[in-house]
C-alpha cells in the first residue's frame, strides 16, 4: 500500500553560472548568461510548506541544447531538512528532468542511506512541474511512499 505526502515548495535563492560554452553566442536574461549550447551549475534553494515543511539546497547541471529555443536536460541533488508527514531529519533528493519551453518537468527520487533521523528510512518519489512564476503558495510536491 502506498502513501502519499504533499507540501508546497517556492524557490528562494538561485545562483546559474556556466561551466561550459559550446558556441560562445549565448545570452544575457536578467543579469545570468545562458550558452546557446553548454553546461551550467546552478545552487538553488527551497522552502517547503505542508505536510513536507522545511528548506534545502539544491545543486542542479543544466545541458543546454538550445537555451534561446529553451531547451535543457537536467540533474540535480536536493539536500532536504525539515519534516515529511511529520517526521523530522534530513534526507537527499535526486532530480532527473528537462526544461522545454519554459516549464520543468522532473522525477525526484528519495535516494537511500542519506537520510537523518525520523527520515532516516525514508523512500518515494514524486513527479514535479513548473511553469512561470510560483503560484500562490508555492509548487505542489507530493511524495508517494510505498
Amino acid at each position: 500500500m502506498s502513501t502519499k505526502t504533499t507540501g508546497r515548495f517556492t524557490p528562494t535563492g538561485w545562483d546559474e553560472s556556466v561551466i561550459e560554452d559550446i558556441d560562445g553566442v549565448g545570452e544575457t536574461k536578467n543579469g545570468t548568461y545562458y550558452p546557446s549550447r553548454g553546461v551550467t551549475t546552478a545552487k538553488v534553494t527551497f522552502q517547503y510548506t505542508g505536510d513536507i515543511a522545511g528548506t534545502s539546497a539544491t545543486t542542479y547541471l543544466f545541458a543546454y541544447r538550445d537555451s534561446k529555443a529553451g531547451h535543457a536536460d537536467i540533474l540535480g541533488y536536493e539536500r532536504f531538512t525539515g519534516t515529511v508527514g511529520g517526521r523530522e531529519g534530513s534526507c537527499v533528493f535526486r532530480h532527473t528532468g528537462s526544461y522545454e519551453d519554459g516549464a520543468v518537468t522532473a522525477r525526484v527520487e528519495v535516494l537511500p542511506g542519506l537520510g537523518t533521523d525520523g527520515l532516516a528510512d525514508l523512500s518515494g518519489t514524486a513527479d514535479i512541474s513548473m511553469a512561470g512564476p510560483p503560484p500562490e503558495g508555492g509548487y505542489e510536491f507530493t511524495l508517494t511512499q510505498g
